[in-house]
């Protein structure tokens, strides 16, 4: 297992990381950030705390992991189904520092934000199931907050218990529960149990006085309620790169603040490589695991453009004509914000695009290999979708790329 700053490391280690010692402003870093693809850490941030970016990218994982991509995709489908539960110890790693949130190196990532955003807490909750999930913080003052809450696990605690509940919020994890947090299961599971099968060892976790547990690795917590009061949250850019919806959501009450020595704050930059990375993480497991249960699948990808969220690709070795259809529904079933799905031969490198385009324009006829779903419950982070009462309401569209048992293969091949 990692802490954050092993993880950060390891990366220096295998050069990954660029350090950047020189001072810099909240805005610089946020500057900075958006014009590399490489790990930062920031160490002369003008406050108390190293900044981190980038670091939960694919590369990265697999440097960290020590796994080429498809072994990570698999191990983590594998842990889903051997969770190991996490421990209670009785150790104290935390110091306090003044409740006041604007002592934190919080940035304002786009001009348009309305004010500071926290993109990396990781939420978590105790509802006779204890619950991890990203939920981004709109910092108000210096112990309030506006919090986006889709309506899922953490949604439902809320609702239940009169929309007041405690929470914990945790910055900067090791990078298997930063991927854990980004797991929505279908069934409520403990995350941490995920890390702990990814490592065949329990989290070792910390007891709070609010009597919610948080790992022991992590960098800072906050801890809080999410209150019955709302206020207004955004316009934020989300993981499309466009405007999210700007709502009445939940006000967030900060009661105090607690950090590990030489603290490192994570900033997750919305809108690019990571936050698309960890939201995209985040299902492919889930559509692993219902694929490998119908096909030979060979490899998984989100394939649109950078987003990892709207359309992926899926490679076969393909038994039967029929299995495509298959493939589609139940990969759009698997990830409900799902708007396109292609399947391809195994040949075809769904990771390269040029490999996808020559296959999509030599193996698939539009009149008989393609499948629409329309007026179909979608993503409301896809612009192009209708209103609807929940989701919005898109046209979901599957692709045959592969082909035909009847044809001669030999004819398909791209000579080399």
């Amino acid at each position: 297992m990692f802490n954050f700053k092993q993880a950060l490391e390891k990366l220096d280690e295998k050069g990954r990381l660029e350090r950047i010692p020189e001072k810099v402003t909240l805005a610089g870093i946020s500057d900075r950030i958006k014009s590399s693809d490489k790990a930062l850490l920031f160490e002369a941030t003008g406050t108390e705390y190293n900044v981190a970016s980038n670091v939960c990218t694919r590369d990265n994982f697999c440097v960290l992991f020590d796994m080429d991509w498809k072994e990570l995709q698999s191990k983590v489908a594998k842990a889903m189904d051997h969770p190991i539960q996490p421990v209670i110890v009785d150790e104290w790693p935390f110091e306090e520092v003044d409740l006041d949130l604007r002592k934190l190196p919080i940035l304002k990532y786009y001009s348009s934000d309305p004010g500071p955003y926290i993109t990396s807490g990781v939420f978590i909750t105790e509802c006779k199931q204890r619950n991890l999930s990203y939920h981004r913080i709109l910092v108000k003052g210096k112990d309030t907050a506006t919090t986006r809450i889709c309506h899922r696990h953490t949604w439902e605690c809320y609702t239940k218990n009169n929309r007041n509940i405690d929470v914990a919020i945790c910055i900067g994890l090791d990078p298997a529960l930063l991927f854990a947090a980004a797991i929505s299961t279908k069934e409520p599971m403990d995350e941490t149990a995920i890390a702990g099968g990814f490592y065949g060892t329990p989290v070792k976790m910390i007891r709070m006085k609010n009597g919610i547990s948080v790992p022991r690795c992590a960098e800072i917590v906050l801890l809080g309620k999410l209150t019955a009061q709302q206020d207004e949250e955004g316009p934020f850019v989300d993981i499309t790169g466009t405007y999210d919806l700007i709502r009445q959501q939940p006000l967030l009450k900060i009661t105090k603040i607690l950090k590990q020595k030489n603290p490192i704050y994570y900033a997750l930059i919305p809108g690019r490589g990571e936050h698309s990375f960890l939201m995209g993480f985040g299902k492919l497991p889930l559509i692993y695991k219902e694929l490998k249960k119908i096909c030979q699948l060979n490899d998984l990808a989100f394939t649109d453009g950078d987003i990892n969220w709207l359309g992926c690709s899926v490679s076969i070795e393909k038994h039967d004509d029929n299995e495509p259809k298959k493939i589609i529904e139940t990969t759009l079933n698997a990830h409900k914000s799902l708007k396109h799905v292609f399947v391809f031969d195994d040949d075809i490198d769904i990771t390269n695009a040029h490999d996808r385009s020559w296959a999509f324009t030599t193996r698939f006829q539009a009149d008989k290999d393609v499948y629409t779903y329309p007026d179909s419950p979608g993503s409301s982070l896809d612009p192009s979708s209708e209103p609807g009462d929940d989701r919005r309401k898109t046209c979901k569209t599957g692709f045959d790329c592969t082909i035909p048992m009847s044809k001669d293969k030999k004819d398909f091949q791209k000579i080399k």
